[in-house]
Formats: structure tokens, C-alpha cells, sequence
């Protein structure tokens, strides 16, 4: 079975920021790095990943009102180089998922 990465998440919340850890990759290489979601309604949106700045490798997507509804949805990471603008999307073989439960309040 392949490993697949998958975010729980509450609906409705803006916080905590989601940090995401890029095992082996400086960040401080890569302007923008972008997370693009694709809601299981076929919403799209994209959020900025902003590097730690003290941990390399680790990344903050902060949600904004709205962006977590329920449901099963998809995402991936695109990062651009900084030293020729070239651009590659993780994760490769399968998107990332984000499982947005009711909120039970």
C-alpha cells in the first residue's frame, strides 16, 4: 500500500496555522511555495506555505474563514526556484488529502 499524507482538520477553524514538515528541502530555495486545494466540490484555492525561517524545512499554511468545509479534499505543493524559476508540485504520485469533520459545536 502506498503512503498516502492526510491532514484532519475541524470545520469552520482558521487556527492553528498547518505546519508542514519538507523532509530534505531548504525552503529558503523556493519563492513562492504554494499549497493548491481542490475541494471535494470542485472549489479551488491556494494558500502560501511560509518557511519557518528557522527550521529549513518546515513550512505554515495559515487558513483564512472559509477555507476549511467539510468533506474530503484534495491538495498538493508547488514549489518554484528561486535560481531559474523552474517549478515541480509534491507530493508526485498522489495529492495530499485534508479530512475536514463536522465541527460539534
Amino acid at each position: 500500500m502506498q503512503r498516502r499524507i492526510i491532514y484532519d482538520l475541524v470545520e469552520g477553524d482558521t487556527a492553528p496555522d498547518l505546519e508542514v514538515l519538507f523532509l530534505g528541502m531548504d525552503l529558503s530555495l523556493y519563492s513562492p511555495i504554494e499549497m493548491h486545494v481542490e475541494t471535494d466540490k470542485s472549489v479551488r484555492f491556494t494558500r502560501t506555505v511560509t518557511p519557518d525561517g528557522t527550521d529549513p524545512e518546515l513550512g505554515t499554511v495559515a487558513w483564512q474563514a472559509g477555507d476549511l468545509v467539510r468533506g474530503r479534499h484534495r491538495a498538493e505543493f508547488e514549489f518554484t526556484r528561486i535560481s531559474d524559476s523552474k517549478k515541480f508540485t509534491l507530493p508526485r504520485r498522489y495529492p495530499a488529502y485534508l479530512n475536514v469533520r463536522k465541527d460539534l459545536v
